[in-house]
């Protein structure tokens, strides 16, 4: 795994206060609903820890194709969208690392 190229997806949004319990059980529905796409590794969502209305979904991928094609998907759009509707999508960012250490 050293040496080889992981890409992620950041997706961060916010919600206010009452909307908070309604994403967490939207985000929980998705992702059991949606397994994982082959070229994806890795799926966690989070919440700040200090503010926790706000989130982050992060995937890691294989590679950047497989990534765009899933962010083009009807599934992808949808939770985009879900998203906007329960809060404020704060942004969507690619990142691509090289791994240099594991364990």
């Amino acid at each position: 795994m050293e040496g080889s190229t992981v890409i992620s997806l950041l997706i961060r949004a916010h919600v206010e206060p009452h909307q908070r319990r309604e994403l967490m059980q939207m985000c929980t529905s998705w992702r059991l609903s949606h397994p994982l796409p082959p070229a994806c590794l890795e799926r966690r969502v989070y919440e700040d820890a200090m503010s926790p209305t706000h989130l982050l979904l992060v995937e890691q991928w294989l590679d950047k194709e497989a990534m765009h094609a899933h962010l083009a998907s009807q599934e992808c759009r949808a939770l985009i969208g879900a998203l906007k509707v329960l809060g404020t999508l704060v942004d969507v960012r690619m990142a691509e690392s090289t791994v240099i250490a594991v364990g």
